[in-house]
């Protein structure tokens, strides 16, 4: 079954993330090879348009993380993007714990067991937890509740 747009965002993001993440404070290159599902990335069952639409995806997912304020603004490079580091915010967000913990692991550190483990509902998971953490983070700034 093909996944939703959402879906598809979510783990990106989580996979973005926990790369950033395991990183920081180092810019690395995110490489979209690096980020696709083996049997796209390998040219397995998907058609060339239904890799370029997930090549295309992930390029959107990094620019919107870069333009909501989680990472900086990425170089964008034909199939890469060079120097991409987790701004304070994102930082923040993902050494947040997530409100059903009280305290444990940060969800910066689940998002890098969940992308080792390909623990795909853990991402998803994580980064709408981690979404809704700079959502409340940002509130006051932007005068949202």
């Amino acid at each position: 079954m093909a996944s939703s747009n959402i879906e598809l965002f979510d783990e990106f993001a989580g996979k973005i993330f926990a790369r950033l993440y395991e990183n920081f404070p180092i810019p690395i290159d995110l490489n979209s090879k690096d980020f696709l599902p083996p049997t796209i990335r390998e040219g397995g069952d998907v058609d060339s348009d239904g890799r370029l639409h997930h090549i295309r995806f992930f390029y959107a997912t990094t620019q919107w993380l870069a333009s909501a304020g989680y990472t900086n603004s990425p170089d964008k490079k034909n199939s890469y993007s060079n120097d991409v580091v987790l701004t304070a915010k994102g930082l923040e967000v993902l050494k947040g714990s997530p409100s059903s913990l009280n305290a444990g692991p940060s969800i910066g550190e689940q998002l890098v067991e969940a992308a080792k483990e390909e623990g795909k509902d853990t991402l998803k998971n994580l980064v709408k937890e981690a979404l809704s953490l700079g959502i409340k983070l940002i509130g006051p700034v932007v005068g949202l509740p």
